[in-house]
């Protein structure tokens, strides 16, 4: 389970810095009135990623006061 959290950890990572890069890009391209949507899906990554980082590292810390 540890290996899945982690994937995931990093895939949200991944999601929100390509949706960024393409975000930027589509603003440049067409105007931030729009395609300022596209700026949304980054931070909905990044806060997925952050989730998944704080759950990560809280089962972490429970696991070695049991051990």
């Amino acid at each position: 389970m540890h290996k899945y959290n982690l994937f995931m950890e990093k895939f949200w990572l991944v999601i929100a810095i390509v949706s960024f890069v393409y975000g930027v890009y589509m603003i440049g391209k067409f105007g931030i009135a729009e395609a300022g949507l596209y700026l949304l899906m980054p931070f909905i990554a990044g806060a997925l990623y952050y989730l998944r980082y704080y759950a990560r590292k809280r089962l972490d810390r429970k696991n070695d006061q049991n051990n």
